[in-house]
């Protein structure tokens, strides 16, 4: 066997390059080159592929060529390959263990390929050699709030795109194993955003429990006085004086955070700024007239607006 260095091809063009690819591609009679079959077959390296299109999809673009990796082709890479790649990420990030979402940000195959043929994750980290993942019970609120974050600062709906570039901290498979699919996912959001259920109403002073007065020591009643109840009522009167007469509580809960952002289509009220344009910016839901000043968590009595603008405003009406 002989040992050389390749041959450095610093000014090869696009042409002989493309033309190179078309070549391999009819020698293994495949509409889709792999760049390791290309680099197998091929005159040149992988890499001024990527220097003179930018990605290994592109250059395949550029060749006519198809861009979807054959089904039977998943068949042909052996378990090892994708464990191999599996310790290889977690090498590169200098971890024992990695997430199904580091995987599909830095990996070579689609996780899909590793679930399909490991059943879980636990066990592809397991066979690995990597330690596993801790079990972490994952509600459907907590994916719920991962959407609504998204569709904030996107300004629009979450697609599975968004999902496998990394914007969740979830990834696509625990999405679908919850709901059922993506398409059920966003069914299962929207019934959720959309139910009737607002913020909870004010507790009225005559309906509070003996248990939760104390007296002056710190020590709870058991019987309370008619003197208790208008004592209670004044010092909650020193401390807001329209705090007894409010309807709603102060705290706006995510459902209606969520529909007020949406009706306001994502922007500031004031400045117009939205996080889809600017990921710096911050949206805020504010009282129009402020809590303080007797406005309730109403529909009508909240707007949008980003950090700054709401910093300025304060409690000015």
């Amino acid at each position: 066997m002989e040992f050389k260095l390749n041959t450095y091809h610093r000014n090869t063009s696009k042409e002989e390059l493309i033309e190179d690819l078309i070549c391999v591609s009819k020698k293994l009679n495949k509409d889709y080159v792999s760049r390791s079959e290309y680099v197998a077959c091929g005159k040149f390296s992988a890499t001024p592929f990527i220097q003179n299109f930018g990605t290994w999809i592109n250059a395949l673009k550029a060749a006519g060529l198809s861009i979807e990796r054959p089904k039977n082709d998943y068949l042909k890479i052996k378990d090892q390959e994708l464990l191999e790649d599996v310790k290889l990420v977690a090498t590169r990030l200098g971890k024992n263990s990695i997430s199904t979402s580091e995987y599909n940000k830095y990996g070579k195959y689609k996780i899909q390929t590793l679930l399909i043929r490991f059943t879980t994750w636990n066990l592809a980290l397991e066979k690995a050699g990597l330690t596993q993942t801790p079990y972490k019970i994952i509600t459907d609120e907590m994916l719920f709030e991962e959407i609504e974050k998204i569709w904030i600062n996107k300004g629009s709906q979450p697609t599975t795109t968004d999902i496998q570039k990394g914007l969740s901290q979830y990834s696509l498979n625990t999405y679908c194993r919850h709901f059922g699919g993506w398409r059920s996912t966003l069914e299962a959001f929207i019934k959720w955003i959309n139910s009737p259920e607002e913020n909870e109403p004010i507790k009225e002073l005559n309906n509070v429990k003996a248990e939760e007065i104390k007296n002056s020591s710190g020590s709870n009643k058991t019987e309370i006085t008619q003197q208790d109840l208008v004592d209670e009522k004044a010092d909650n009167n020193r401390l807001s004086p329209v705090a007894t007469s409010h309807k709603t509580s102060r705290d706006i809960n995510v459902r209606l955070r969520f529909k007020i952002l949406q009706r306001d289509n994502f922007k500031c009220c004031f400045c117009g700024a939205s996080p889809a344009k600017d990921p710096s910016v911050e949206l805020h839901v504010d009282h129009i007239i402020p809590w303080t000043k007797g406005g309730e968590t109403t529909m009508d009595n909240l707007q949008t607006l980003c950090s700054k603008c709401n910093l300025g405003k304060s409690d000015l009406i």
